[in-house]
């Protein structure tokens, strides 16, 4: 599976970008990134969900998955994240920061 992860906006506007094959990752992060795309349902998703107040100073999330012969990309204000996508948000960007 490849993951590319665009995070914008915030207070300072950066922009941060990250690719990951789960073929790079341990067999631990790899079965771990494989429950909480299970439970996410990213391909389940639309493409694009906003917030009715999405606030100045917030995040957007682009996620794209490619697993096979499946491809699915999903824009997502931060003060709308699903609850089930947060979880998988929250462990990609904890490996952008420890990269």
């Amino acid at each position: 599976m490849n993951i590319h992860l665009e995070r914008s906006g915030g207070f300072a506007g950066l922009r941060l970008s990250h690719e990951l094959d789960s073929a790079e990752l341990s067999p631990e992060d790899g079965k771990e990134l494989d429950r909480l795309v299970e439970t996410a349902h990213p391909f389940d998703l639309p493409g694009v969900i906003r917030a009715a107040n999405p606030g100045a100073d917030r995040f957007q999330y682009k996620l794209t998955l490619k697993a096979g012969p499946r491809e699915h990309t999903v824009a997502v204000d931060e003060a709308a994240v699903p609850d089930s996508l947060r979880p998988l948000l929250n462990w990609l960007m904890e490996k952008v920061r420890k990269r």
